[in-house]
């Protein structure tokens, strides 16, 4: 039988989503079904006086209209991690005293049905006095004074610092540097799916749809608050159309659908609106990073130093935890001897910021792309060459970085950085970009890349073959369209010897498996995967042993493969897995445990791009992804991947901005003012080239591809579009994020 570990097979999961037959949070319909609309504060910061809902409550099919003063239970709010350190502001999950951004709730309104809901919520008056309010972290900074909320001593939550090696000795007078101040709009996870929620009464507890990364996380957050057993409570993501890292947390929604449904014992439901999720859901970046990098005279790194400003929103959220992962991922590729980078965790009268589809991996590598740009250029050496005469080399695998993270610092585990880099310029091709075509600016920009993929411990599978030859396997894992139902058929069918069409892949139910983590951070291969692998061996050599004792046997010389068990070099002694299968069927439940939670993939860029320098449009001409995201589970979604992480990247690059005035004000909640990429901006299908290297991080060799198609595209074609600009303009800088049009034609007319 050959393989299917390897093999490029198209996912099973995909007749059923793109013939409607998906099934969402918001599909849900159960008899008694009623409506959750939340009231929501349209100023950035404001104290809440009153809140007056008499009018509202009169209204045709209201059952209920709950303020926090209502639902006590919801005092504590939603807790994520942060560093011990900071001054950590706690998520509501009603506000009861102060709103600190546009789309905070401050009251639910439950009613029949859900255009009743919202006219009653329209009619809830609420008396809120505006406080100043700051809308990004340049005006956090500036404001001096405390305004983000009214009883703190200061906007910025944490300051810290990560150093290693001679940074002094590094910036010696005899080194050559060079420094860039980077500004990065926030951006939105923009799934198409909004966020939603369906609870319903169920026995002593509660059985939850939601539109989630999270299930368990958020079956921990209703519990917690509703005071309910953790087994009372089943959460289910059984479809979710997109997430990328903005729905890995739980969310006041959907703790408080819960809660109607618990307390009114009756199904509930919310379904956001695309501007009600626009505003409400965790968005990333808007981080300000300067940073300074050190050679000596023939380009070899001393050292990297610099700050970075990171902008956690009003509260809190996830966004507390990327500041390590920024900075790490300044590392990229190379031998760096130093770093002195601060950091700063500032709050800001905006949403709270969370993890989107590379989670600060890409602010950490743009950072050093773009500044080992301009050091080239003070080096007057080409942008490859400098990058050639730094990158860590093959010999040096596994490579300890220096950087301070654990017992034994970061090491790269794996890759062949130079070949990447080669691979990715052969590939790009002659095309000349000395000159202008059609009047446009041509130009070329290259960024390597090293990820971390994967991460946490005890990742569960459960297995279970039955006697009609059925097998089921579950995980823990929430997949928003990975492809996970396939990869881990893929998995347990190759370990087991088991037919692939004959094995279900049930993801994202609590009620299957014990606590997994969240799908994010390039994880699911390499957990899911390897623990998918560790079930389907401990059931294979259950069956094996069966089989000895009917085919007379020792289990060392049985092989099982498609469902038959045959003893090797008698191929004719042989019986029907489902023989030695008891009525009751069999089952394991195992957990991945590794030493190290994680590996790192990597890659390296490179862009060609024409500006027009009248109108400031970029066209991307030719785009190379040369990638090492280790064993290929599926060829073809790997590239479904990169297809995807590039379009993504693309957005970060030239289109995706969640605006905020400088008081706090959100100006794009909708598609109207928020731009993604579709398919006429992504014309240049991006080349890919794969390699792999081995590493010993999992017993399977599996990395991460999910974010390697989009970490190092801001810098490439920022790199590329700042090229371009030169042939015009000489002292052209890159340094905002994203390349808007206006932005162009504004550096060109400086």
């Amino acid at each position: 039988m050959a393989p299917y570990i390897g093999r490029r097979m198209r996912r099973v999961e995909d007749e059923r989503l793109i013939t409607g037959r998906g099934r969402y949070a918001g599909d849900i319909k159960l008899d008694g079904l009623v409506h959750v609309v939340f009231c929501r504060s349209v100023l950035p910061h404001a104290h809440i006086r009153a809140i007056d809902a008499s009018t509202a409550r009169s209204m045709p099919g209201v059952l209920a209209i709950w303020s926090a003063d209502d639902v006590p239970e919801v005092a504590a709010g939603l807790s994520d991690w942060g560093p011990e350190d900071m001054e950590n502001r706690g998520r509501p999950i009603l506000n009861r005293d102060e709103v600190n951004y546009v789309g905070e709730a401050y009251a639910v309104v439950v009613a029949e049905s859900r255009y009743q809901a919202q006219d009653a919520a329209e009619q809830v008056s609420a008396d809120l006095d505006p406080l100043p309010g700051v809308g990004n972290v340049p005006a956090a900074i500036a404001a001096g004074a405390p305004t983000v909320h009214s009883d703190m001593k200061s906007n910025v939550a944490r300051k810290a610092s990560t150093r290693y090696g001679d940074i002094k000795t590094a910036f010696a007078s005899d080194s050559v540097t060079a420094k860039i101040r980077l500004t990065t709009s926030r951006v939105a996870g923009a799934a198409m799916e909004p966020r939603a929620v369906t609870a319903t009464p169920d026995g002593d507890g509660l059985k939850v749809w939601t539109s989630t990364q999270n299930v368990f996380g958020v079956r921990e957050a209703i519990t917690g608050t509703l005071g309910l057993k953790e087994g009372s409570v089943r959460v289910v993501a059984e479809d979710v159309g997109g997430g990328f890292g903005a729905k890995g947390s739980p969310f006041a929604e959907e703790v408080l659908t819960a809660l109607v449904a618990w307390r009114l014992k009756r199904p509930a439901q919310w379904v956001a609106s695309r501007s009600e999720d626009g505003a409400t859901t965790a968005q990333a970046h808007g981080s300000i990073i300067e940073v300074e990098v050190a050679s000596d005279r023939d380009g070899k790194l001393r050292g990297l130093r610099g700050k970075l400003l990171h902008d956690l929103g009003a509260y809190a959220g996830s966004g507390a935890g990327q500041p390590d992962i920024i900075v790490s991922h300044m590392l990229s590729a190379y031998v760096l001897p130093a770093m002195d980078i601060e950091s700063q965790l500032v709050y800001t009268n905006t949403v709270p910021s969370g993890f989107i589809r590379g989670g600060g991996r890409p602010l950490g590598n743009y950072a050093m792309e773009r500044v080992m740009d301009r050091l080239a250029r003070a080096l007057q050496i080409e942008p490859a060459e400098l990058r050639r005469r730094n990158l860590v080399q093959p010999e040096q695998i596994p490579f300890t970085t220096g950087y301070p993270a654990g017992r034994q610092g970061l090491v790269y585990d794996s890759g062949d950085y130079p070949r990447l880099l080669e691979l990715a310029l052969q590939k790009l091709g002659e095309v000349s970009v000395d000159g202008e075509k059609d009047g446009r600016l041509v130009g070329m920009g290259i960024a390597c890349c090293v990820e971390s993929t994967g991460f946490g411990r005890g990742e569960p599978a459960r297995l279970r073959v039955n006697k009609d030859g059925s097998a089921e396997l579950f995980v823990g894992s929430t997949p928003q369209g990975q492809g996970h139902q396939t990869m881990a058929a893929q998995v347990a069918a190759d370990r087991l010897g088991w037919p692939f069409e004959k094995i279900s892949v049930t993801v994202g139910d609590t009620s299957h498996v014990p606590f997994a983590l969240l799908t994010a951070g390039s994880r699911s291969a390499i957990q899911v995967g390897n623990a998918t692998s560790k079930a389907a061996t401990a059931l294979r050599k259950q069956l094996l042993e069966r089989a000895g004792e009917v085919l007379e046997a020792d289990a060392a010389d049985l092989l099982m493969e498609d469902g038959v068990i045959s003893v090797r070099g008698t191929p004719t002694k042989r019986v029907p897995a489902t023989q030695v299968v008891p009525d009751g069927g069999l089952e394991v439940l195992e957990k991945f445990d590794p030493k190290r939670g994680t590996a790192y993939s990597s890659g390296c860029h490179a862009a060609i791009v024409a500006v027009d320098p009248e109108t400031g449009q970029v066209e991307v001409l030719r785009y190379v992804i040369a990638h090492d995201t280790g064993k290929p589970i599926n060829e073809l979604m790997i590239e479904g991947q990169m297809h995807g992480g590039y379009a993504h990247g693309l957005g970060y690059a030239l289109f995706e901005a969640a605006l905020y005035d400088p008081d706090g004000n959100f100006r794009s909640a909708s598609f109207l003012d928020y731009t993604i990429v579709s398919t006429g901006e992504v014309g240049a299908e991006p080349l890919l080239v794969h390699i792999e290297t081995p590493t010993d991080a999992n017993p399977e060799g599996f990395k991460g591809a999910g974010e390697s198609g989009t970490i190092p595209v801001p810098a490439a074609i920022s790199n590329a579009v700042e090229d371009a600009l030169r042939k015009r303009k000489p002292d052209a800088v890159i340094d905002h994020l994203p390349i808007t049009s206006d932005r162009i034609v504004e550096i060109l007319g400086s």
